[in-house]
C-alpha cells in the first residue's frame, strides 16, 4: 500500500506541475486507480472524473467498439487501449487516459475465455500509447491483485509523463 501511495503522490505532483488532467476507464480494478489518486491532496486539480465499466455492455456504451471486443475479447491489450481511447474522448478534459481490464480471481461467466490473474493495462496521451499484459496468478488475495495492477498502471502513467516506454508495446 505504501508503494502505491508514493506512486500516486508522485503522479499527482507531476500532473499538477505539467498542468495535465487524467482519467481512467477501469473494469477489474473497480475504480481503484482513480481512488488511489484521490487519496492525495491536490487530486481534484488533475482528476475531473473516471469511469468504471465492469460489463462488456458498459464498455461499449462508453465507446469501446464492439468489433474490438468481438475480435480480441474483452481481456486483451486491444480492449485496454480502446478503453483508454474511449476515456480520452468521454472525459470532460483529459490529457492522459488509463484503460484497465482483466480477470482477477476467477473465470468470468460472461467471458469464459478469461484467465484469472491476467490484467491488461494501457496508458494513452496525445503522442503515444503504451500497453502491457501482466500475469498476477500467484499474487495472493483479490484485493492484493487489484492493488498490484493499480500500482503497475500508476508506474505506466509515470513512464508516459517521463516520455519513456521501457520495453512495453507501443501502439
Amino acid at each position: 500500500m505504501k508503494e502505491l501511495l508514493n506512486l500516486a503522490g508522485e503522479t499527482v505532483r507531476k500532473l499538477r506541475t505539467k498542468n495535465l488532467f487524467i482519467t481512467s476507464v477501469e473494469s477489474c480494478t473497480g475504480g481503484g486507480f482513480a481512488n488511489a489518486l484521490t487519496n492525495i491532496t491536490g487530486a481534484s486539480e488533475v482528476l475531473m472524473g473516471a469511469f468504471i465499466c465492469y460489463s462488456n455492455e458498459q464498455k461499449v456504451a462508453l465507446g469501446v467498439p464492439d468489433e474490438v471486443i468481438d475480435r480480441f475479447t474483452v481481456y486483451s491489450v486491444e480492449t485496454a487501449i480502446a478503453m483508454a481511447e474511449a476515456g480520452m474522448r468521454s472525459a470532460v478534459h483529459a490529457d492522459i487516459a488509463v484503460g484497465i481490464t482483466g480477470s482477477i480471481s476467477r473465470v468470468d461467466p460472461a467471458n469464459p475465455n478469461s484467465q484469472p490473474g491476467i490484467v491488461y493495462i494501457a496508458v494513452k496521451n496525445s503522442d503515444k500509447t503504451i500497453s502491457q499484459k501482466f500475469v498476477f496468478s500467484d499474487e495472493g488475495e483479490r484485493w492484493e491483485v487489484k492493488e498490484r495492477a493499480i500500482t503497475e498502471a500508476m508506474k505506466m502513467v509515470l513512464e508516459i509523463l517521463k516520455g519513456g516506454d521501457h520495453g512495453k508495446s507501443q501502439i
